[in-house]
């Protein structure tokens, strides 16, 4: 549930906080709110930047959260490390997919920088970079983590999440009725983008002995309708006209 969760916020950061937030400053109006797309009148490359960017300040929070304060909970330590990862990959992936497909949030942006046949370059090596330097990122709290809860089987634990987070994403696209497959696809490649997360490297874990996770069940429970209400919101889509 914790892969899900993280998802759900990421998602939220981006599209609500995110596109939403960059579309009020930028005085525009919001078409179209899902889970996967963002349309608004007239269109801005504030607005489609202002996705991504909320990703990254998000991680970037989390970060800083996580090296100053001590949680003594590995289950929310966990899900913020997730958290944390799904917002910087996701930021890094849209770099890199506006270089390929030419329709991403970055697109617009770099088209009015006006920097023809360099436009594309730029962004494979911005795209890059900030892989780069999100792994790093992600790396330094993987080996706090592993530090401070030496017997949480963290490996096995990011994996089992991760392909969660998949499902619920291609789940949640299934329900924009307009036009369900496509949808279901975008939300896949949303989560795709944090896939560097499963080769990156862990230290060994002496596996569960002693390991008190304590009552997590009114989490899980709390995560499940949660989602539940994602996928009738932003999964089916807000239209505002």
């Amino acid at each position: 549930m914790a892969g899900i969760a993280a998802y759900i916020l990421a998602d939220i950061f981006h599209e609500v906080i995110g596109h939403c937030g960059g579309c009020l400053i930028a005085g525009q109006h919001i078409d179209l709110i899902s889970s996967v797309y963002f349309i608004s009148s007239p269109g801005s490359f504030i607005t489609d930047i202002s996705g991504p960017v909320a990703n990254l300040i998000a991680g970037l929070l989390i970060f800083i959260f996580l090296n100053r304060w001590k949680i003594n909970s590995s289950y929310y330590r966990f899900l913020l490390l997730l958290f944390m990862s799904y917002n910087l990959f996701w930021f890094s992936g849209t770099i890199l997919q506006s270089s390929f497909s030419k329709t991403g949030d970055w697109t617009y942006f770099i088209s009015q920088m006006d920097q023809g046949t360099f436009g594309n370059p730029i962004l494979i090596i911005g795209g890059i970079a900030a892989y780069y330097f999100s792994i790093k990122l992600i790396s330094v709290q993987i080996s706090k983590f592993s530090s401070e809860f030496p017997e949480f089987p963290l490996k096995r634990s990011i994996y089992f999440p991760y392909f969660a987070s998949a499902l619920a994403a291609i789940i949640a696209g299934l329900f924009f009725s307009l036009d369900r497959m496509t949808a279901a696809k975008e939300g896949l490649l949303e989560v795709v983008g944090s896939i560097p997360l499963l080769f990156m490297k862990f230290e060994r874990s002496p596996g569960n002995t002693g390991l008190k996770l304590g009552n997590v069940t009114t989490i899980n429970l709390s995560i499940c309708i949660v989602f539940i209400l994602f996928c009738f919101t932003l999964g089916q889509g807000i239209f505002l006209k």
